[in-house]
């Protein structure tokens, strides 16, 4: 058959489907935000990549002014309604709290706060296009540079709480951020997994088990490109999917596999 004949000039084009922008597929602050929007907890964000975790499905920040202001405004929180502190977590990726976040969580500190931060450390300043910064040990022009120790240096700061998850284990870093919310002094958790693209080798694509799927759709509750919907069920692309194996802990039914051979 002949192809379809092209628009002419001035021909009204087709509507492209909208989409918003989402976090890449195998993003580790996917897991964060997911379980941020569980626990209905009040986020104070900042700017970054994560910033797309305030956008639905995910939903899990409520403020976003400028960079640095997280933390600032989670303790503005807490000093407006000190029972706020035990539900409030400021959230900021590295680069930008080595950036601009050292002064408000020292301010947080000095000041007796006792509020939860967390720092989202992919290891690079993604959104931008991947520059080092202080934590990478390379300068700009890619020269090797003291690589600086977040966890030292929140500590220099007076944060005497200070625990390191992975961002994509979803029971542990559900039960960490219920444990420093209820904390009576401030805490840092700094969520640590290099960003997705950064990553040099890749695991198997998540495979789904269509006669387990029950069609609940809680896997789209994670806005990962790699996972849609077909005929009922969920379907996940072998090409785009990175297999963190976030979704597989979201699955209550085992149709998520990682690994696996795709079924149906």
């Amino acid at each position: 058959s002949r192809p379809a004949p092209s628009p002419s000039a001035g021909e009204e084009m087709p509507a492209i489907p909208g989409r918003p922008p989402v976090l890449c597929p195998g993003c580790p602050h996917r897991g964060i935000f997911y379980v941020l929007h569980k626990l209905k907890l009040l986020v104070t964000g900042d700017i970054g990549c994560y910033t797309l975790g305030g956008l639905p499905p995910l939903e899990g920040m409520d403020t976003c002014v400028c960079m640095g202001a997280s933390i600032g405004m989670a303790h503005g929180c807490e000093l407006a309604d000190p029972s706020l502190a035990e539900r409030t977590v400021g959230v900021i990726g590295d680069s930008t709290f080595f950036h601009s976040g050292l002064t408000g969580l020292l301010n947080m500190v000095y000041n007796n706060g006792r509020g939860t931060v967390i720092i989202l450390d992919n290891r690079t300043t993604a959104m931008t296009g991947h520059q080092d910064h202080p934590g990478t040990g390379k300068t700009l022009m890619g020269r090797d540079a003291p690589a600086i120790n977040l966890e030292a240096l929140v500590r220099a700061l007076g944060v005497r709480r200070v625990q390191v998850v992975d961002p994509l284990d979803v029971a542990r870093l559900t039960a960490v951020i219920k444990e420093e919310l209820a904390a009576p002094e401030p805490s840092v958790i700094i969520a640590r997994r290099p960003c997705a693209l950064l990553q040099k080798e890749r695991r198997p694509a998540v495979a789904v088990d269509a006669e387990l799927c029950t069609g609940c759709r809680a896997c789209l509750k994670l806005s990962c490109p790699a996972i849609s919907v077909r005929e009922q069920k969920a379907a996940v692309d072998a090409i785009t999917c990175t297999g963190c194996g976030l979704c597989v802990q979201v699955c209550k039914f085992g149709a998520l596999q990682e690994g696996g051979r795709q079924n149906g």
